[in-house]
């Protein structure tokens, strides 16, 4: 998962800080590239910012593998605008239909007389996928959504297009990125929220998901130990502060 990868790569780093014989490799990509190399046994661990589909379930028992899902924290899928872009805030049918083309220009949703340009994330990344099924209702993106690799592309695509508007996983807007956070309502009437931890913590912001790693069963000796440094205390302050939220309740 692209989504974890700031925190992976935190949570590999400290832990061999503490255990010098232990090498531990990061690599982004995508949820569903870890699912495959998961179902492949050429990763130990498997992230993911949506949880295991069905056929990757099959895919996975057919070559001896069996997933084992751990929540290790909370997400919430920022908007994104160009800091010059006067819109502050959408509904969740607002951008809705402008993903989906019926809305082409912002004075549809009151901003400039410009052409909407979107970015969003490539089919094998779980942010995509989440955001089809929760904003799209699993229809189609619009033809001209421009795709890209990862949360750090999209952002730079924004900071510089003036028209343009993006999601990522909130930890890409704590880099120092010079982009707008857009406000979301989950209806005309609602109000508005932004993606804070209280926010998202408290489920009234309407974009939120959950994140998980995938295991070969239950992990057991280094493994085993490195999980447990994920979901203790220490793992979760590393996810707290690249801007997650920490899912675990843990007695410090």
């Amino acid at each position: 998962s692209d989504t974890l990868l700031i925190v992976a790569q935190l949570w590999a780093e400290e832990y061999m800080n503490k255990h010098p014989g232990v090498s531990i490799s990061v690599a982004g990509g995508g949820s569903g590239v870890g699912f495959s190399a998961l179902s492949q046994k050429t990763t130990d661990i498997a992230d993911a910012s949506r949880e295991i589909k069905t056929s990757e379930i099959q895919t996975a028992k057919a070559n001896g593998v069996n997933p084992v899902e751990w929540t290790v924290g909370l997400d919430g899928i920022a908007i994104i605008v160009h800091p010059n872009n006067p819109v502050i805030e959408l509904t969740m049918e607002q951008l809705e239909k402008i993903y989906n083309g019926t809305y082409t220009n912002w004075n549809q949703v009151g901003g400039n007389d410009a052409i909407i340009v979107t970015y969003g994330r490539q089919s094998t990344s779980g942010t995509y996928d989440f955001f089809r099924e929760h904003v799209l209702h699993n229809k189609n993106f619009r033809a001209d959504n421009r795709e890209l690799a990862g949360n750090a592309e999209i952002v730079s695509a924004v900071q510089g297009d003036v028209n343009g508007i993006g999601y990522v996983g909130v930890a890409y807007t704590k880099q120092g990125v010079n982009v707008k956070i857009l406000k979301i309502k989950a209806s005309a009437s609602a109000t508005a929220y932004e993606p804070s931890i209280v926010n998202i913590k408290s489920g009234v912001y309407p974009i939120a998901r959950k994140l998980y790693i995938y295991t070969n069963g239950v992990p057991t000796g280094a493994l085993a130990d490195y999980v447990a440094f994920i979901l203790g205390p220490e793992g979760q302050q590393i996810l707290e502060e690249v801007g997650y939220i920490s899912y675990i309740k843990v007695d410090v």
